[in-house]
């Protein structure tokens, strides 16, 4: 009569003593490896501030003109979008390079113009509406993204320069977004009544008009940011705009708050390989090189130590880029690292040093 006490239980994931065993809701032994592995997730779930690792890739956000950094490289281009949606201006080009906000863009006039349509516009890579012969002829405006793809297949660029230039006819509103450096001659050749088009670019952000975006971007985050760490990402982490979202969803997924020095060495750490495209960067050097500076003014330590600890368990580096980037072995590395660490519980003199190091080590990185 044991079954049905089982299948009755009320709560699913809720375990169930039956005469000195464990069951789940249908009616299966759980052993002491399930137990543990149940108990570690209920543990996981419970962790504040900490979100999943789900909840941070595919978490699904609202691109609208408000969720939009205005910046001196895109405002021309945003300008042509808000009179796009209003139906000021039925023929826009935008152009720039991969990863800046042209997709961001066009779901941003698709957003504003569901208020007016009741139905939010689908954005269409060129190759779908091509092929899609049901497509070709939408009525309502077109949101057309990576028309680029076109440039280089004859049979789709005539395919595609014949629907728009009945869409020109028609007088139907069109948006073309094409990934490329600047708008060229070729393209505006391409363009069906040239003149009637309005041909905007969207560039690359520039290293002040980062600073503004990562702002934005880590408030829409939930991130708390120090100004230094700031500073560095805008100046030396290279890349796009999906770069520097990267490197903030990276930062989300293991806490909030980079505020301080310690914090900001911290996330200088995590998010290292974000740098790699940065010949000039390297974070173990520039430690070695701030230990090597000011080992007179932190005497009563060995700098090196002090500096293999900084790297290991402030910065969270590789033990072994550590081990090769000051010539001794990953083993040894980690022990000198952790007597260090050891002495730090009854020394003051030392935790004091550690800090002192650590803020000399921000602001050089934030000077470079």
């Amino acid at each position: 009569m044991l079954t049905p006490i089982r299948l009755l239980t009320p709560v699913i994931g809720i375990k169930t003593m039956i005469q000195g065993f464990k069951f789940d809701l249908f009616g299966r032994y759980l052993d002491r490896r399930e137990l543990r592995r149940m108990s570690l997730l209920n543990k996981t779930d419970a962790v504040p501030h900490i979100p999943k690792l789900s909840q941070v890739l595919f978490e699904r956000r609202e691109h609208s003109f408000n969720s939009l950094a205005a910046l001196p490289s895109n405002v021309e281009a945003i300008d042509a979008a808000l009179k796009f949606a209003a139906g000021l201006n039925p023929f826009v080009v935008i152009v720039g390079p991969s990863g800046w906000g042209k997709t961001h863009l066009l779901n941003a006039i698709a957003q504003r113009l569901a208020h007016d349509l009741l139905a939010v516009p689908e954005i269409l890579s060129v190759s779908d509406y091509v092929s899609n012969t049901s497509r070709v002829d939408i009525s309502g405006p077109l949101l057309l993204d990576d028309v680029q793809e076109a440039m280089g297949r004859s049979r789709m660029k005539m395919s595609l320069r014949l629907n728009l230039e009945r869409r020109v006819k028609c007088n139907k509103q069109t948006i073309l977004a094409f990934t490329s450096p600047k708008p060229s001659r070729a393209l505006k050749a391409f363009l069906p009544s040239a003149r009637d088009w309005t041909i905007v670019s969207m560039g690359a952000a520039e290293p002040a008009e980062r600073l503004l975006l990562l702002d934005q971007m880590s408030t829409a985050e939930g991130l708390a940011l120090s100004p230094r760490l700031t500073k560095v990402m805008a100046d030396q982490m290279l890349g796009n705009g999906l770069t520097l979202a990267g490197a903030l969803k990276r930062l989300r997924l293991s806490g909030t708050n980079w505020l301080d020095s310690n914090a900001t060495l911290r996330a200088l750490g995590l998010l290292d390989p974000f740098f790699a495209d940065n010949s000039s960067w390297d974070l173990k050097h520039k430690v070695l090189r701030v230990a090597e500076h000011s080992k007179f003014q932190f005497s009563k330590v060995s700098s090196s130590d002090l500096a293999l600890y900084t790297m290991l368990h402030e910065a969270g580096l590789n033990e072994i880029e550590v081990a090769r980037a000051t010539g001794v072995e990953p083993a040894e590395a980690y022990l000198r690292a952790s007597k260090f660490k050891a002495r730090l519980a009854d020394c003051e003199t030392s935790r004091v040093y550690v800090k002192q190091f650590v803020d000399l080590v921000v602001e050089e990185l934030a000077r470079d």
